[in-house]
């Protein structure tokens, strides 16, 4: 798969595509079922496929004091994307100066120079200053453009939207299960290995500390997850949160993988979120700790053996 900042990437081989223009963050259900049916029009019309996006998420540029995360970070994203067989994914880089832009300068400064031939949007689809453009703005504009314009309808789970505000809170709040079925995959946070203080093997079960993530961060508590590392998963739980028992109040993300043995720092690792089973606490002693966390990673074991299977991208 092709992956670019500029149109003129993309002009040569992409001309007259089938395209699809969004933020994808999180490449969930509702996104897949759009880019799915690019890719289905791609192959009856033998045309080069194409999702048009945005980096970085434009609420970060433009709503800066909100401080959304990401559900995926931009490698993620075009590695899910790239895996449901779509040809090129442009990025185009989202500043101030390009939101200022005005419908009708995106569709003549980057659909008309890929000559698109038939552009899929979701439901809710807006774009250019202040919002202006939307599907129906578009599909005039394509009229005189020579590219056809579909809107794909919201996707409903269990009669709930998926969005990916929603799919957000599910994960800040530690319901990382419920949002893998909007997801259609498990959640992730992926980074670097840095070195921890030592409790946990001191404690008899050494943790890979991860650093801060850029992907959304699950609420505090105890996962059953499972960890990619070099190209394997490990079965492991992981502790997110504060550690009130030494007095730790900085929160942190620690996993402790089974059957596992060496020292990762300085590597990364991928941590999938399968499911909350505690919250956090706080212990009279390190033995009792030690005892809880054994008890963890039993339970940890019990629920990663009746797990069922879902897309894994470690």
């Amino acid at each position: 798969m092709k992956i670019g900042k500029s149109v003129s990437d993309f002009t040569d081989r992409f001309k007259g595509c089938i395209a699809s223009v969004g933020n994808f963050d999180g490449v969930h259900i509702g996104h897949r079922r759009i880019l799915a049916r690019v890719k289905e029009r791609a192959r009856e019309e033998e045309r080069p496929s194409i999702a048009i996006t945005f980096e970085p998420h434009p609420s970060s540029v433009l709503y800066p004091a909100r401080s959304v995360t990401r559900l995926t970070s931009p490698a993620k994203k075009f590695e899910l994307i790239g895996q449901l067989g779509i040809d090129g994914v442009l990025a185009i880089p989202f500043t101030l100066e390009f939101a200022g832009k005005s419908p009708r300068a995106f569709i003549e400064e980057t659909l008309y120079p890929l000559r698109v031939h038939e552009l899929y949007v979701g439901h809710d689809f807006s774009f250019g200053a202040g919002r202006a453009g939307d599907a129906a703005s578009l599909r005039r504009e394509g009229e005189l453009m020579g590219f056809e314009i579909f809107e794909i309808g919201e996707v409903y789970m269990d009669d709930e939207p998926v969005r990916s505000s929603r799919i957000r809170k599910y994960i800040t709040d530690g319901t990382v299960d419920r949002a893998a079925v909007l997801l259609g995959r498990h959640h992730s946070v992926t980074g670097m290995v840095v070195q921890g203080a030592g409790r946990g093997k001191t404690l008899g079960f050494p943790t890979a500390n991860l650093g801060e993530p850029a992907e959304t961060v699950p609420g505090a508590g105890i996962y059953a997850t499972r960890t990619g590392w070099r190209g394997k998963l490990y079965d492991s739980v992981t502790h997110v949160g504060v550690i009130p028992t030494f007095d730790v109040d900085v929160p942190g993300i620690e996993t402790f993988l089974f059957d596992f043995e060496g020292d990762m720092t300085g590597g990364r690792i991928e941590v999938f979120f399968i499911q909350k089973f505690r919250d956090t606490k706080k212990f009279d002693s390190p033995e009792e700790l030690k005892r809880q966390i054994a008890q963890d990673c039993e339970k940890a074991r019990e629920l990663l053996a009746g797990e069922e299977a879902k897309t894994y991208i470690p």
